[in-house]
């Protein structure tokens, strides 16, 4: 059984898609994403390399800024993860939990601060990241 997953797909030049995807695996530089464009379906193939991130979505309409409500700050399942904010080099930033990652990886997953979040994961690539702050102690991690 394939598993599907609600996409948004957000690349260095700005461009947004989203879709549905059955086959992002970490290791891996490409996936395909169906998309509505002009009415009709689309598949296309994603070169992992040319995009900031894979936001992994409840729905693809999330919430106004006046409709998000303070929520209890999500924890990870045995305290593990690490609070880390993420900067790209067009000047977004997320902030988020994470495992662990190293640089020499392709990415990594953040998971939402608030449990209300419409992000389930957001899957980030290394390379194009500017910069990450632990912000526990501010130490420069990328």
């Amino acid at each position: 059984m394939q598993l599907s997953n609600k996409v948004v797909i957000k690349f260095l030049d700005g461009t947004v898609i989203k879709g549905i995807t059955n086959d992002f695996i970490p290791t891996k530089d490409t996936f395909h994403v169906i998309h509505r464009d002009d009415d009709k379906d689309m598949i296309k193939e994603v070169h992992v390399n040319v995009m900031k991130a894979v936001f992994f979505v409840r729905d693809f309409y999330g919430k106004k800024e006046d409709e998000k409500h303070t929520s209890a700050l999500l924890k990870l399942p045995g305290n593990v993860g690490k609070r880390v904010t993420i900067t790209f080099p067009d000047g977004e930033v997320i902030s988020g939990y994470t495992y662990s990652f190293k640089n020499d990886e392709l990415g990594f997953f953040l998971f939402p601060l608030n449990e209300a979040d419409n992000n389930h994961r957001i899957f980030v690539v290394t390379r194009n990241v500017a910069k990450a702050v632990r912000d526990i102690d501010n130490k420069i991690v990328l």
